[in-house]
């Protein structure tokens, strides 16, 4: 009977071990569904797929930014049309008020106009103020009545700062998307204030009858608040024209994220046919080396001079 020597058992072992580790590379590939674990393991290729997934990770990070710029944008949308829906009912107000020569009713309705133009000029995002300019710890809008905003001087309704938000939405394009309620809402407060004043002053308050004074007044006020109204309207054209640029950047980015990924894809993804196979091969090759061993062992020496 054959004795096994030293050198016969470190080669059985080393077959065995060997064949262990093709037999995890093989699960990995499985399990993974990629070539390799980490970078070592693409060889020469590992340098291009670190160039494609630094590039896709830039990528997503302008996705990212792209998306919570557009849900801005969108909220700004909605302010905006708040804010010109208060002209608007002004405007309407005083145009009805003036058809029917009565301004009984004409002050409450005002009221509602200013408290909705205040909600569009006021409006939240997230928590933050749209329009507020950065100053973030108080509403733009300082007052909440017609009353207030008649006591207040103009310049220190508005609370708002001066920092327009800016955002980097790909590689090569900064949009500034912020607005301020200063800008947005200075002629329509003062004109607001103007109603309140001269409804408070010699000439009001409005009634019944409107005076022709009133009526000269109230007639000016309305041609002041549709100039307005339009200024809104193309303030919210902007914003739409904003968010139409930022949906285009958004497509492109995530055409190109999409695209780096079959990239990477092609190189790390493993051929599930062929890993399995090799998966199949190696846990033969494993049962054979340790059969092998097992062989070895019942031929040993101590087994022999038992």
């Amino acid at each position: 009977m054959r004795v096994s020597t030293s050198a016969t058992w470190s080669n059985a072992l080393n077959n065995l071990m060997k064949a262990q580790e093709r037999q995890n590379a093989a699960n990995d590939r499985v399990s993974t569904q990629k070539v390799a674990t980490d970078l070592m393991g693409y060889g020469r290729s590992s340098e291009i797929i670190a160039a494609y997934q630094a590039t896709l990770a830039k990528t997503s990070s302008y996705i990212a930014v792209n998306k919570s710029v557009a849900e801005r944008l969108n909220s700004q949308d909605l302010a905006l049309n708040t804010t010109s829906e208060g002209a608007s009912n002004a405007k309407e107000a005083i145009l009805n008020a003036l058809a029917s020569n009565s301004g009984a009713s004409l002050m409450e309705t005002i009221q509602g106009a200013f408290s909705i133009a205040l909600q569009g000029l006021n409006f939240e995002h997230h928590g933050q103020y749209l329009f507020a300019g950065g100053n973030d710890s108080q509403d733009p809008i300082t007052v909440g009545s017609l009353s207030e905003l008649a006591q207040t001087d103009i310049d220190d309704v508005f609370a708002n700062g001066n920092v327009r938000k800016t955002s980097r939405i790909d590689a090569s394009t900064t949009l500034r998307t912020g607005m301020l309620a200063s800008e947005l809402g200075g002629d329509m407060m003062q004109l607001f204030k103007d109603i309140q004043e001269f409804n408070s002053g010699p000439d009001g308050p409005f009634g019944t009858q409107l005076t022709e004074a009133q009526k000269v007044f109230l007639t000016q006020k309305s041609g002041q608040f549709s100039a307005v109204y339009d200024e809104l309207v193309e303030q919210t054209s902007l914003n739409g024209t904003l968010q139409k640029r930022v949906e285009t950047s958004q497509g492109a980015l995530e055409s190109q994220a999409s695209s780096l990924n079959e990239l990477i894809g092609s190189r790390t993804e493993a051929d599930m046919a062929s890993a399995y196979t090799a998966l199949q091969q190696a846990q033969v090759s494993v049962q054979a080396s340790a059969q092998v061993l097992s062989d070895l062992q019942s031929s040993s020496l101590l087994n022999l001079l038992r």
